[in-house]
């Protein structure tokens, strides 16, 4: 297995781990400006999971190639982009509660 695939692959678990925080988050908000801009959010986050799914099955078979390898790293600093974007999102919310 490859590093690109490795990479994409920890990308989408990434992605999956915030498909689930943000759930919880949602169930937490109900209702509201708030509660539907984690909705919209959600919505997004499960789209660029399935975007991860589609590069990591494109990715397979594939030789080492640098422009793979660039995408991947873009792909999993995304994915820790949107973690740090939830875990923002948490404590504004609790700060204000």
């Amino acid at each position: 297995m490859n590093i690109t695939i490795l990479l994409l692959v920890a990308g989408l678990a990434i992605m999956v781990y915030n498909l689930f925080s943000g759930s919880q988050l949602r169930r937490e908000i109900q209702g509201g400006v708030i509660g539907l801009r984690l909705s919209q959010l959600l919505a997004m986050i499960l789209m660029f999971a399935l975007g991860y799914l589609a590069a990591t099955v494109l990715a397979l078979g594939q030789p080492e190639n640098s422009s793979l390898l660039v995408l991947a790293v873009i792909l999993l600093l995304g994915a820790a982009f949107v973690t740090l974007v939830l875990r923002l999102i948490r404590d504004v919310i609790a700060a204000l509660g």
